[in-house]
């Protein structure tokens, strides 16, 4: 059974750990990536381009990413010629981030369309898993993210190249624009003895970022073994954002390098990581600036949550591997 799993984008964490979980080939393909005004012509080329790429290698099983819509869609169309299975993975539901109006009625049609035609559908948490079904989804199965365990040491000479104060602290984004960067940053510029470091994508960052007080680094994008070595030597990890229904990546990440996260207190993540996180009450300056001055004026405080972090990275991985039990034996 030759599975292909399939992105619209450059690259794709999540698709990247299904596809190992299936043994299946990974591609991503894109043109055009990043400005919306470029979206019609975009998903016209790239379902065009998804339709020839399919028919020429020939896969058995399409694990096609939504968002956006059209990928499993195209993916579809070549699964009913072609008479081969389609798997869904719903990184979002796409309908409920949209605009609304016509616009989101039409996603929402055709993610109910794709969702049930499908032989199985996966998403990351069960929230979305609820409207999968309202959907009349087939096969839904909740497969959470997993990072496998920071293989690279604690190094103090990594902390001493990015920063010398007494606390070292990490953000990592990925330039949603829900994401509370600027919170982040303000909360960190109040505070004496810390250091933030910003990790994420220039193309979407740097605008928002400018003028940072001098405790506060951007590093753009590290390559990947001195992002490892860099989360696996800070003190402290910073997830805050507004976006309702999105479990970030880079909360599994931080779990796998035992480290303690301030984070946004949304339902799914409570539902998830429960107390292994500290939560501020809110996005805002002021909440993120008094939970990190907790946190970071408390050497106990962070050993505490370093534990309840290992412990949670266990969990996760024994969770992890009982879904990725069952999807293989669903495909197989």
């Amino acid at each position: 059974m030759e599975v292909l799993s399939l992105s619209w984008a450059p690259f794709g964490h999540r698709m990247d750990e299904l596809s190992r979980a299936v043994g299946g080939k990974r591609v991503s393909i894109t043109v055009l990536y990043g400005p919306r005004y470029f979206a019609p012509l975009r998903y016209v080329v790239l379902f065009l381009w998804t339709l020839i790429l399919l028919t020429v290698q020939g896969p058995d099983v399409v694990y096609a990413q939504n968002p956006p819509v059209f990928c499993p869609l195209a993916s579809l169309l070549y699964c009913r010629m072609a008479r081969k299975r389609l798997v869904i993975d719903h990184h979002s539901v796409w309908r409920l981030k949209t605009i609304g109006g016509v616009v989101g009625k039409g996603i929402g049609f055709l993610e109910s369309f794709v969702a049930s035609s499908a032989y199985m559908n996966t998403t990351v948490h069960e929230d979305w898993a609820a409207e999968l079904r309202k959907m009349s989804a087939n096969q839904v199965l909740v497969v959470h993210d997993f990072v496998a365990r920071n293989p690279k040491p604690r190094d103090q000479k990594v902390r001493e190249k990015y920063a010398q104060t007494p606390i070292v602290a990490i953000a990592s984004h990925g330039g949603h624009p829900l994401e509370r960067l600027e919170a982040e940053v303000g909360a960190a510029s109040t505070l004496k003895g810390v250091t933030l470091l910003v990790t994420g994508p220039p193309s979407k960052l740097a605008g928002r970022v400018h003028d940072l007080p001098s405790n506060v680094k951007f590093l753009g994008m590290l390559p990947m073994d001195e992002y490892l070595s860099l989360k696996a030597s800070v003190d402290i990890a910073l997830n805050i954002t507004d976006e309702p229904y999105t479990l970030s990546h880079v909360i599994f990440e931080y779990m796998a390098s035992s480290l303690p996260v301030l984070s946004s207190p949304q339902k799914v993540v409570r539902d998830l990581f429960g107390d292994s996180l500290l939560y501020a009450d809110d996005s805002t300056r002021d909440a993120v600036a008094k939970k990190l001055q907790q946190l970071s004026g408390n050497a106990a405080l962070v050993s505490e949550y370093r534990s309840r972090a290992r412990t949670t990275h266990e969990n996760l991985q024994q969770l992890h591997e009982i879904e990725v039990k069952e999807l293989r034996a669903r495909l197989e």
